[in-house]
C-alpha cells in the first residue's frame, strides 16, 4: 500500500506519523520534468471519496492529537467527499484547545474559508493566481498586493496574510505591518514544494515567536532556496540561511 510506504519513508527520516486509516490508496501528486524545456507538468490525483463519517471521524482525531496552543498547519486541497467548508470547521474546534491555524490551500476551498470564516486564522498564505481570483483582478505590483492582504486582516480573516509573487518574492500583512521581501534572482530548477518551504519556513518562525520581518525574510528565502532544487527536495538549511543575508525587504 503506498500509505505504509509513505509511513516508511517518514520513520526513516525520524518522524513517526499519526495514522488515519480511510478506503482506498493514499492519492498522490506527481511531477513531470522535460529536460529539454525545463518546464513542468504537475498532476494532483484525487483519491478515494470520503463519506461524512470518516471526515467527522478526522476532525475528531485531530482535535485528540492536538496541544494546547499548538500550531496546525492546514494545507493542500480537500479530498473528493470532503465539504470545502471542512478548514473553517477545524479552525473554529481549534479554539477549544487555544490552538491556531496556517491555511494554505486553493480554488473553492480557499474561497470558502474566506468567505465563510468564523474565526481569524493566524495565517492565510496564497499565491499570485489564487490571489488574484479571490480580489477578481490583478495585482501589477506588490504595493497593490499588500492592500488587498491588509484588507483581510482588517476583516477579520486573518492575523497574518501572505501572498506570493513568484520570483518576486512574497508581500505579508498584518493590521499594523506590510513587507514586501525579495529573495536574490537565483536558477529555477522546479517550482514544486517552494509554498511547502515557505510555509515550513514561516511557522517554525513563528512558534519562535520571532517579528514579522524575521518571519517574512525566513520565509521567503526558504521558498527560494527550494526552488533551486529538484521536485524530490525541499528548502536547504545553509542555502536558506545564504539567502536570508541577501533579501531585500521594502516597508509599503
Amino acid at each position: 500500500m503506498l500509505g505504509e510506504l509513505l509511513v516508511k519513508q517518514l520513520r526513516k527520516r525520524g518522524i513517526d506519523p499519526i495514522r488515519y486509516e480511510t478506503n482506498g490508496h493514499t492519492r498522490q501528486s506527481l511531477s513531470i520534468y522535460e529536460e529539454s524545456s525545463g518546464k513542468q507538468l504537475r498532476l494532483v490525483l484525487p483519491g478515494p471519496i470520503w463519506i461524512k463519517r470518516q471526515v467527522d471521524r478526522l476532525l475528531e482525531s485531530i482535535m485528540v492529537h492536538v496541544d494546547d496552543g499548538a500550531l496546525v498547519v492546514a494545507s493542500g486541497s480537500l479530498p473528493p467527499g470532503v465539504a470545502d467548508d471542512f478548514y473553517v470547521h477545524l479552525n473554529t474546534a481549534l479554539q477549544r484547545k487555544n490552538a491556531r491555524m496556517v491555511l494554505d490551500t486553493s480554488e473553492g476551498t480557499l474561497l470558502t474559508s474566506v468567505k465563510s470564516a468564523v474565526r481569524p486564522y493566524t495565517v492565510l498564505r496564497m499565491d499570485r493566481l489564487e490571489a488574484e481570483g479571490l480580489a477578481g483582478k490583478p495585482f501589477p505590483n506588490p504595493t497593490e498586493m499588500v492592500d488587498f492582504a491588509q484588507e483581510l486582516v482588517h476583516d477579520n480573516i486573518a492575523e497574518i496574510v501572505v501572498m506570493a509573487r513568484g520570483s518576486d518574492g512574497s508581500v505579508f500583512a498584518t493590521a499594523n505591518e506590510r513587507l514586501h521581501v525579495r529573495p536574490p534572482k537565483t536558477k529555477v530548477r522546479s517550482v514544486v514544494g517552494a509554498g511547502d518551504s515557505l510555509v515550513g519556513g514561516l511557522t517554525w518562525a513563528l512558534s519562535q515567536g520571532k517579528s514579522l520581518e524575521e518571519i517574512a525574510v525566513l520565509a521567503t528565502s526558504a521558498a527560494s532556496s527550494a526552488v533551486q532544487t529538484y521536485a524530490s527536495e525541499l528548502c536547504i538549511r545553509s542555502e536558506t540561511e545564504s539567502i536570508m543575508k541577501q533579501c531585500i525587504v521594502d516597508r509599503l
